[in-house]
């Protein structure tokens, strides 16, 4: 067993070094604040699955929170380095039998990441310490210090507990009191998730002709084909090594019996009805490749026990969801940044913890909770050829909902409730 003492600055646990909480790290190590990262995981990558995930309207946060040399490093990271970010555009939603474009959702300014290399950039000069499972928060009586008991036998004391350690947080658990309270609901759809190298220059050219990055085609049989190149291992000039992220998604309940060779028959059957490249991206997809069953799940937001500021969510801990219209990344990093800004005035004296953490909460709550369920409804729509064009990827883009880009902190939780039910029927059509 190792215990490490209640230090007398600042100090602050970070349960989980996925990609939103080493954002938080690097943040705060900017800012000269102790922290702590702690993984359950024994390594950063050690999970085989693979997906990519689309970084827009947040990247100015994102920006001011990573250091200089990490950030500069970004275009490498991304799946399509010969894409810069500023580039900008319209993101192609193309009907699936007809291969035309249904839509084209605009961005100023993004990237589209893998997960790993990501999560490698942003853990560069953070000491993550892995294999730690946190079992038990513990508070002070006198309403300071936090502590965490890993199931290891490793205690370690502290200012406050930050939960980023995802869907199934366990330091949501905590916050909500019990694991009931705390448990996320399964999205009734079928998700199917691969990563693929067709191994032939000409083929992986093909595939991607007529999009540089990716494409999301909408089949009139109410599900949908995901194509992204994942990373270019060799770099743009050797497509033969490229790598490429297909996803295939239906409503339904799924079964959890099926075995890879059986995902990927399933999936090539639905992919023979589509038009080109959406068609030739499953159907060229190797025997043997390994093709993920995803299980899509979601909590709504609510609020939490804090315990005076000493125990906070952030990221997918806070509001898991759907990843139906590109938002999840986004908001963690708007919550990073939000709450780092308030852990500054903490760390300076500008504020108390208790008030900081209030003010972060009072924010993150119904902004959480109104991007979950606007995302169980997309994820919904655009599984649903009659509603599709009424989605809120079709009626609002990639922004994030009315009001949640421009919150102010200083309110109270009720005016930002009122501020997040008035949302629903201001969204307008940019597509």
């Amino acid at each position: 067993m190792s215990t490490q003492s209640t230090p007398s600055e600042t100090h602050v646990l970070i349960i989980g070094a996925g990609i939103t909480g080493l954002v938080l790290a690097q943040a705060l190590k900017q800012s000269g604040i102790r922290c702590s990262i702690f993984e359950k995981d024994s390594s950063l990558n050690v999970r085989s699955n693979e997906w990519t995930m689309a970084i827009h309207w947040s990247l100015e946060r994102l920006e001011t929170l990573l250091p200089p040399g990490v950030y500069a490093n970004m275009e490498k990271a991304s799946c399509n380095p010969a894409v810069p970010i500023d580039a900008g555009g319209n993101y192609p939603i193309i009907h699936g039998e007809t291969g035309n474009i249904l839509a084209g959702v605009p961005y100023k300014r993004g990237l589209r990441v893998p997960r790993s290399k990501m999560r490698a950039l942003c853990g560069e000069g953070i000491p993550v310490q892995y294999g730690k499972h946190l079992n038990e928060v513990e508070f002070g009586s006198n309403g300071q210090g936090v502590t965490a008991r890993f199931a290891d036998g490793t205690i370690v004391s502290g200012t406050m507990i930050v939960g980023a350690d995802g869907t199934r947080s366990r330091a949501r658990e905590v916050a909500r009191g019990s694991v009931e309270k705390a448990a996320t609901s399964p999205f009734p759809i079928w998700h199917m998730n691969l990563t693929v190298c067709y191994g032939d220059a000409e083929k992986a050219r093909y595939v991607r002709s007529e999009f540089p990055t990716s494409f999301l085609a909408l089949s009139q049989q109410s599900f949908h084909a995901f194509q992204s190149i994942s990373s270019m291992p060799d770099g743009p000039d050797h497509p033969e090594s490229w790598i490429f992220h297909l996803a295939m998604a239906w409503r339904g309940d799924a079964r959890h019996d099926l075995s890879y060779e059986e995902r990927l028959a399933l999936i090539k059957e639905k992919a023979a009805g589509l038009a080109e490249p959406a068609r030739s991206s499953f159907l060229w997809i190797p025997e043997g490749t390994q093709v993920h069953k995803a299980d899509i799940s979601y909590w709504v937001t609510e609020p939490w026990d804090n315990h005076q500021g000493r125990l906070t969510l952030v990221g997918d801990a806070a509001h898991p969801m759907p990843p139906y219209r590109g938002q999840g990344l986004n908001h963690c990093i708007t919550d990073v940044f939000n709450l780092t800004s308030h852990i500054k005035r903490v760390a300076s004296g500008e504020n108390t913890l208790d008030a900081a953490i209030g003010a972060y909460e009072a924010e993150l709550i119904p902004r959480g909770s109104e991007e979950v369920k606007c995302s169980i409804e997309n994820g919904i729509m655009l599984h649903d050829w009659e509603k599709v064009k009424q989605s809120p990827v079709f009626t609002n883009g990639f922004r994030p909902m009315k009001g949640h880009d421009a919150y102010e902190t200083n309110v109270d939780h009720a005016m930002n409730q009122k501020k997040a039910e008035a949302a629903r029927g201001l969204r307008t059509v940019d597509v």
